[in-house]
């Protein structure tokens, strides 16, 4: 039976990507987890300061959140001194490159069990010898996608039965602003009609996409004059696809937005008349379920954990990244189609209700925990 649990995450409350939004996720369903079982969660965070920790996951008064702002030491030192001291019966380490960390807790610690969580660009290339000796002595190392963990298993010799798969889901702080009122709306046609990508602009994510969008508006301008374009997100990568969209003659009808905050970004679903990011490299992809809460569909990537976001043809459409022609056809397809739109962008709802929502991620993880620790 678990009495205590020492959480140890890269980024939870000051980042705006994936990786932050489910350990969010992660720390409010351990913490209400252990209060309704009666054990201690103590919380680590790597790039967070504990000021930036929000209460709408963490509330003051329940067990410890801290940050250290980067200081990688000093949170080496205090997962080290919270293992020692604390001989805590469940270490989650919050990344594959804690594992040479993980070596030292276990050896400090031979009781304690040792979880990890993949994202999934993290583990889709052959791991270094030290994290693949770390990751051996894990108990389970939890997955956030089927791809990620095939991915794992190749790539760092784990054997099938100690990967879980805990998928991601909406953050429930953002279904709780912006759910009801989304959910009772239906899809409307824009006019004119507006496309939206939500991703990171930087050098190494060029895998998103946004330049095969960019590279199909041409074609899809021939079809839809009034075409009009949105990007959200900003990075270093930002030049280069404001240069391409000139070079491509599409200037005019693409916005880069750059960063925005909750209303902002929920407003631009809103308005959209479809979401497209055709990854190539997407662990799960949760700008698809945010998409979804606003009933409208998604074409995403043919590649990675995408697929076990967007059913083609029911509630999106899949397409190859560098199929420029084949991202063209789908866009056209879908945004002439307001009857197959609506179709999708409610059947894209109703998946996301009954398969991500928190709730389902709260019962995946207490179903982790019962059949490890029973």
């Amino acid at each position: 039976m678990v009495k205590s649990v020492l959480l140890l995450l890269p980024g939870a409350f000051s980042g705006y990507g994936g990786i932050e939004m489910y350990n969010r996720q992660f720390v409010r369903a351990f913490l209400e987890l252990g209060q309704e079982r009666g054990f201690e969660v103590r919380t680590l965070i790597l790039n967070d300061e504990t000021k930036d920790v929000d209460d709408r996951y963490a509330r003051e008064g329940e067990d410890r959140q801290i940050g250290f702002g980067g200081r990688k030491v000093a949170f080496a030192a205090a997962a080290l001194r919270g293992t020692y001291l604390g001989r805590p019966d469940l270490i989650v380490l919050g990344h594959v490159h804690f594992a040479r960390l993980g070596r030292v807790l276990g050896r400090l610690s031979p009781a304690s069990r040792l979880w990890y969580l993949a994202y999934g660009i993290d583990v889709w290339r052959a791991l270094s010898p030290a994290i693949q000796r770390g990751l051996a002595i894990a108990e389970s190392i939890l997955a956030i996608s089927r791809y990620t963990a095939g991915e794992l298993q190749k790539n760092a010799d784990v054997p099938p039965e100690r990967i879980g798969l805990l998928p991601c889901a909406l953050d429930p702080a953002w279904q709780a602003r912006y759910g009801p009122g989304a959910l009772d709306a239906r899809p409307t046609t824009e006019a004119p009609p507006l496309l939206l990508t939500v991703a990171r602009l930087a050098a190494a994510e060029g895998y998103k996409g946004v330049d095969s969008v960019l590279r199909s508006l041409p074609g899809v301008l021939r079809a839809l004059p009034d075409l009009r374009y949105e990007v959200v997100g900003d990075g270093v990568d930002r030049p280069r696809l404001e240069s391409l969209a000139g070079e491509l003659g599409v200037r005019d009808h693409v916005r880069f937005r750059g960063r925005l905050g909750p209303d902002e970004l929920a407003s631009a679903y809103r308005a959209c008349t479809l979401y497209v990011m055709p990854s190539s490299h997407e662990g799960f992809g949760i700008v698809f379920l945010e998409a979804a809460l606003f009933g409208k569909p998604s074409i995403g990537g043919r590649h990675g954990g995408t697929p076990e976001v967007i059913e083609d043809g029911v509630t999106g459409l899949l397409v190859d990244r560098e199929d420029v022609a084949a991202l063209e056809r789908a866009l056209v397809r879908l945004l002439k189609d307001e009857k197959g739109r609506a179709q999708m962008g409610a059947a894209a709802r109703a998946r996301l209700e009954e398969r991500f929502t928190y709730v389902g991620f709260r019962s995946a993880l207490s179903a982790h925990l019962e059949a490890r620790h029973a």
